[in-house]
């Protein structure tokens, strides 16, 4: 598996950690952290994205939770939920299309 790949696959686990901490309101710092991995995402879905010719539905709903990120900072109470719900919309995508491709190998 490219490196490339597992940053983006691990700054996305992590980030529904941290935004289930955030949301949850069980760590005070957890906005932050979660901030910080979902950035680190949107750049992997970038960089993938563009080194494989690949701008896929999945690489976008990846990308999407930035947006609540930035209306979260840019003080919008609901951004940060949304940047979160976002990001469980992607992580379901994901899922889903390991479950079809799964089913298609059959």
């Amino acid at each position: 598996m490219r490196w490339d790949v597992i940053i983006h696959s691990a700054a996305g686990i992590l980030s529904l950690i941290l935004g289930g901490l955030m949301i949850l309101d069980l760590a005070p710092w957890a906005r932050d952290a979660f901030s910080i991995m979902m950035i680190i995402t949107f750049a992997s879905a970038i960089l993938i994205s563009w080194w494989t010719s690949s701008w896929v539905r999945g690489h976008f709903l990846a990308m999407a939770p930035v947006l609540g990120i930035a209306l979260g900072y840019m003080g919008i109470s609901l951004g940060f939920d949304l940047a979160f719900g976002l990001l469980c919309l992607a992580f379901a995508h994901f899922i889903y299309r390991g479950f079809v491709q799964f089913q298609s190998l059959d």
